[in-house]
């Protein structure tokens, strides 16, 4: 339904050349352990951005938290708003226009999730569907409203899972002994359809609740088994990363952190409570996550990032194979940019964060900003070209349903993994020599990724129709 363009040498050169003559500012460079990143700012000034999204029409979708919706160009910085809810959003301290998420067949059914907060008396919060037609989101239809809100401790993150449905992390709006009230939708992580009915596997019959017991959790990603992250905000101690499980507590607020007092291990006992892979004390205000597959920054690939707002870094988690244990924790960038709201990735690797000011306060004049980090020095596959390249698929764009054709070097063979633009794996196989491949991928933008046997990594973006 939309008129998506794709070409990456385009974009690359785009990139390159705006870069030196628009912005006309010299690079800031920032060393991980090896990688030298290049930065630069997209746009800044902007008023308090919340959720940034890589689209499929290679834009970020971004939401303002005092309601302003729009898509970002990220080559020229180019702002086009799209929807401005300014007038009906109520927004104070952490308050306003939050989570968005794109349909997972978005190219086909272009709806666009979001979750703000308003007044009805006292502050609430809801999740609306919106059409987008090509220029505005248009034709709101509330999927839930009237949940409890507040100035702080409001959520809300939007995640599609593989199986199409629909998370959202609510907070406890500071009335804590909701998160272990079943019948509340506050301090929950809650699950939809698309159409915004109750899936019918969910764990409470007719509740939209998948499971309890958080204070305010802000992320949510999936890694490679189909396992689901979740960041959370803690009290004064015990920020938290844990592995969301259906049907389980997770303790708030009889429990902060791991079960370590003698209250905390008999309720944990009786509860069924699940303890978080890591926990923070003191705290560092953990906002997004998310599941980082590229190989164009090595010490992020295959890895959890966390984007952090109190010491301004970006952590890096290793798992174990399983994915269930976390092995090492690397933090970078500390105190190097502004608070650190939101991430999103692009299909050639770059990374694009959200900044959230100096400090707590969010007063004008504004230093919120997107800011892209990307490794010079890596040439991706995709602007190689057909007679030097180490792999060739074909045909791309490709249509769903369809056989994808792979020819790799003479000898070789390789893994391919695909992933969708939120860094989920939906589909890996191992190929030798040539052959085709069944993609049955809802329509959509994808990255792949295919592993040769003699060490060499290609990938590129794959455009399914």
């Amino acid at each position: 339904m939309l008129n998506l363009k794709h070409n990456t040498m385009r974009n690359f050169v785009l990139s390159f050349f705006c870069f030196l003559f628009l912005t006309g500012i010299q690079a800031q460079t920032y060393t991980l352990d090896s990688t030298v990143l290049t930065s630069r700012v997209v746009i800044d000034s902007i008023d308090i951005p919340w959720e940034i999204f890589w689209g499929p029409d290679d834009h970020i979708w971004m939401t303002e938290r005092f309601g302003r919706v729009s898509r970002l160009n990220p080559t020229t910085g180019v702002q086009t708003v799209i929807l401005n809810l300014s007038g009906t959003i109520y927004q104070q301290s952490e308050s306003g226009l939050l989570g968005m998420a794109l349909h997972p067949d978005f190219l086909n059914q272009p709806y666009v999730y979001l979750v703000y907060t308003y007044l009805s008396g006292t502050v609430k919060e809801k999740m609306v569907r919106y059409f987008y037609n090509g220029t505005s989101l248009v034709n709101p239809i509330t999927f839930i409203d009237n949940i409890t809100g507040n100035t702080t401790h409001d959520g809300s993150r939007l995640y599609f899972l593989p199986d199409s449905t629909l998370l959202m992390t609510t907070g406890d709006a500071q009335s804590q002994p909701l998160s272990q009230n079943i019948n509340s939708l506050n301090g929950k992580i809650l699950r939809f359809n698309l159409d915004g009915t109750v899936p019918s596997d969910n764990p409470i019959p007719s509740s939209y609740v998948y499971s309890w017991g958080h204070r305010n959790a802000q992320g949510l990603a999936i890694g490679p088994n189909n396992i689901i992250y979740c960041s959370e905000h803690g009290p004064t101690t015990d920020d938290e990363l844990h592995i969301i499980h259906k049907a389980r507590n997770y303790g708030w607020p009889t429990v902060a952190g791991f079960c370590n007092t003698t209250g905390e291990i008999n309720f944990c006992a009786d509860s069924n409570v699940v303890t978080p892979l890591v926990a923070w004390t003191p705290t560092i205000a953990p906002s997004d996550i998310l599941w980082y597959n590229h190989p164009s920054i090595p010490e992020f690939d295959n890895k959890l990032l966390m984007t952090v707002l109190k010491d301004k870094k970006l952590i890096a988690f290793d798992f174990n194979a399983a994915g269930d244990t976390v092995l090492s924790q690397t933090h970078y960038l500390t105190g190097q940019l502004n608070r650190l709201r939101d991430i999103c990735v692009s299909p050639e690797g770059k990374i694009y964060l959200a900044t959230n000011g100096a400090s707590w306060s969010n007063s004008a004049p504004f230093t919120h900003s997107i800011v892209e980090l990307y490794n010079a020095a890596y040439i991706p596959s995709t602007i190689v070209s057909a007679e030097k390249a180490e792999v060739k698929i074909w045909p791309n764009p490709i249509g769903s349903g369809q056989n994808m054709n792979v020819k790799l070097p003479s000898g070789q063979s390789a893994n391919i993994t695909i992933y969708d633009l939120q860094g989920k794996e939906v589909l890996r196989t191992d190929i030798v020599s040539e052959g085709n491949l069944h993609l049955s991928l809802p329509a959509a933008v994808y990255v792949y990724r295919i592993s040769l046997n003699n060490g060499k990594t290609e990938s590129g973006k794959l455009i399914v129709r």
